[in-house]
Parts: structure tokens; C-alpha cells; sequence
């Protein structure tokens, strides 16, 4: 009853957030639709980003027979219920285009642009921009409501081999890796419609995937402090792992796409650097580079403090926040200028989208007990340890 009351309040607590931040938005799109369609789209990419990054962390779960993992899965599954919230919360972006995307709207292009642009115009319309985007929703959303509706079931109907989850989870896979490689080209990329890299996709993803096991950690370690779940210090040390594995990934991503861009050196690819390293902007890329990398990369190497709950729950706070900032400086730079120019509505964004997720997710989970009793992994997944 504690733990249903303490979900209760988040949600009422994260739903006044939304309310407050969606309302200063929506007075911001009125003063500065341009402005505030790029905050909340860097809001939006930055949420979605780890309810993606989340999915993908269940259906390896489940298709490697994890057992670890077993024992994380309803606080887990609280990452990936927010589909169905996030593609209502799509609606400002389809509503917006002509104020993000130069291909949608009447920007000032130069002729080889426009030229450019109208050879991908049966790509780059707005109709097949929103209908795809319906179609990645619709496979995140069966893939994370099929899972889930299994695992309520599992509560009620104990089973004893998952054999028909781990098949559904490596069947679906690869549409669902699709589906976050086209969205971060359609979302992102298509900022600069004359831009393009095949590395996007994976560098959109591995941001989104480290975010997604950091505040995995985060909740992990929020359930042990209640008393909510009896992790172990090898929980958290299997969590410390993985956040130092995917902080590698997702610089190597980084590093590989900005290196065969500069081998390459062709005008219509360096743009999107140009963007990004012009006056305030490039302190940008340092701060990926030292916060983003180098420092979660030297905290997390050593193998004892990875034992600490709370030690890997502090940089994973970090990561979070880092990602956002990775996010930020994807999308506001498009905006042109001499460098960062903060802005309110970057915060009531992330107020308004953040606020109405966490809240959907916490209510949709009220009352879920956070161990399956059916699940044929857990008992050994409560006894998990490290390997030496």
C-alpha cells in the first residue's frame, strides 16, 4: 500500500509538471513558433530516445534468457509502457513541421538545396513523414504491450519455460531496430535534408540505449532504497557493466560517423559538423567528449565501486542529463546563429514531455507487483552473481 501510495503521488506530481510545462510551451509557440518547435522536438527525441533504447534492453533480455535481468523486468517494463502517451505526444511535432524541417516549410534554401531536396521529395513529404512515423509507433507498441501483457499474465498463470517470449523478442528485433534507425533519420537528420550519414541511426540508438540501462539503474536503485525489491550489490555491479560497455558504443559511434566524415571532406557531408562546431557550440563537443565519455568511462572502470547501488546510480544520473545535452546539440544548432542561445522553452519542454511520460508510467504500473511470481527466471535471477 506504501508503494502504491508513493506511485501515486509521482504520478500527480509528474502530471502538474506536464500541465505547467505544456502550458508555458503552448504560450511559447504563440510568441516563437520556431523556437518552441524546436525545444519540444529536442524534448520529445530525448524521451522517446530511451523508451526505444529501453525496448531494445527488454527484447535482448528476453531473447538471451537473461537471468539477471529477470529480477529488473517490471521496473524495466515501467520504461517501455509509455508508447501509446508518446505517439499522442508526436501530434505537436506533425503539427509543427514547417517551422523544423526546410523541406516542409518555406525556408530560405539556396537553389542547389532546393534542387537537392526536390530529388528526395517522395521521400521528404509530409504525409509519408507522419505515416511513417505511425508505423515505427505501432511496432514499439506491439512489441512492449505483447511483453507486458504476457508478463501481467505471468502473475496469475505461472509458466515454466518463456520460450514463446524469447521467440516473439528476436522475431521482433529487427523491425524494432529499423524502426529507430528510420526515426532518427526522419526526426533528426531531416533537419538538414541535404545532410545525410548511414551512422545516424546507430549513433541515435546508442545514446538512447545507455540512457535507457542509466535510468534502469536509477529505478533499481530507488527499489532498494524503499525496500521494493531485494536486489543485490551484483545487480547493480552487472548494471555498472553494461553503462560501461554502451558509454564506449556510443562514443565510438560518435568518433566513427565524425572520422569517415573527415576522411571523406565533401562539402554536402561537413555541414552538419559546421552547424555544431560555430562559436558556443563546439564548447559542445567538448563537454560530450569529457562528460558524455571520458568521465562515466574512468568512474564505471574500476570493478569494486560498480558493487555501490548508489555510487551507479549517480552516474547514471549523470548519463541522463548528458544525454540530453547530446540531444540538445542534434537539434537546436539547425537554428543557426553564433552559438548556444538557452531558452525557457528548452525547460518547459522538457517539463511538459518528460512530466506527462513519467506520469503515464508510473499510473499504468500502480499496483503491478515489481517481481513476476510466474517467471521461471527469477528465483535464480535473485541469486545472480558476478562473474569473477
Amino acid at each position: 500500500m506504501a508503494a502504491l501510495g508513493r506511485i501515486g503521488r509521482l504520478a500527480l506530481g509528474a502530471a502538474a509538471v506536464a500541465v505547467v510545462g505544456g502550458a508555458a510551451t503552448a504560450a511559447g509557440a504563440w510568441l516563437d513558433p520556431t523556437r518552441a518547435a524546436h525545444a519540444y522536438l529536442a524534448a520529445f527525441a530525448y524521451v522517446a530516445s530511451i523508451a526505444v533504447g529501453g525496448l531494445v534492453l527488454l527484447l535482448i533480455g528476453y531473447a538471451a534468457g537473461a537471468r539477471w535481468m529477470a529480477v529488473l523486468r517490471r521496473l524495466h517494463e515501467t520504461l517501455v509502457v509509455g508508447f501509446p502517451l508518446l505517439a499522442l505526444l508526436f501530434v505537436p511535432v506533425a503539427l509543427g513541421v514547417e517551422y523544423l524541417y526546410p523541406w516542409a516549410g518555406p525556408a530560405a534554401l539556396s537553389e542547389p538545396e532546393r534542387h537537392l531536396i526536390d530529388l528526395k521529395r517522395a521521400y521528404l513529404n509530409v504525409p509519408f513523414f507522419v505515416a511513417r512515423t505511425a508505423l515505427y509507433f505501432a511496432v514499439w507498441i506491439l512489441a512492449a504491450e505483447v511483453l507486458r501483457r504476457w508478463s501481467r499474465r505471468r502473475d496469475r498463470e505461472p509458466v515454466t519455460d518463456l520460450g514463446r517470449e524469447r521467440a516473439f523478442a528476436a522475431a521482433l528485433l529487427p523491425p524494432v531496430g529499423l524502426a529507430i534507425t528510420f526515426a532518427a533519420f526522419d526526426w533528426l537528420m531531416s533537419l538538414q535534408p541535404t545532410w545525410a550519414s548511414s551512422m545516424f541511426g546507430v549513433y541515435f540508438f546508442a545514446g538512447g540505449f545507455v540512457a535507457a540501462i542509466a535510468l534502469l539503474a536509477v529505478l533499481a536503485r530507488r527499489a532498494v532504497v524503499t525496500g521494493a525489491v531485494a536486489l543485490t550489490p551484483h545487480h547493480f555491479h552487472a548494471l555498472g557493466r553494461l553503462l560501461l560497455a554502451f558509454v564506449v558504443f556510443w562514443a565510438y559511434a560518435a568518433f566513427f560517423q565524425a572520422f569517415l566524415i573527415q576522411i571523406a571532406n565533401k562539402p554536402s557531408e561537413v555541414t552538419f559538423y559546421l552547424a555544431r562546431v560555430t562559436g558556443s557550440w563546439k564548447a559542445f563537443v567538448y563537454i560530450l567528449v569529457l562528460d558524455h565519455f571520458a568521465l562515466p568511462f574512468l568512474l564505471l572502470l574500476p570493478r569494486a565501486v560498480k558493487y555501490s547501488s548508489g555510487y551507479v546510480a549517480v552516474v547514471a544520473t549523470w548519463i541522463l542529463v548528458l544525454h540530453y545535452v547530446d540531444v540538445y546539440w542534434l537539434v537546436l544548432p539547425v537554428l543557426g546563429g553564433a552559438g548556444v542561445a538557452p531558452h525557457w522553452l528548452d525547460l518547459s519542454a522538457l517539463a511538459a514531455v518528460g512530466g506527462a511520460t513519467v506520469a503515464w508510467c508510473a499510473w499504468r504500473q500502480r499496483g503491478v507487483p515489481l517481481l513476476v511470481a510466474g517467471d521461471p527466471l527469477v528465483p535464480e535471477g535473485l541469486h545472480y552473481a558476478s562473474p569473477t
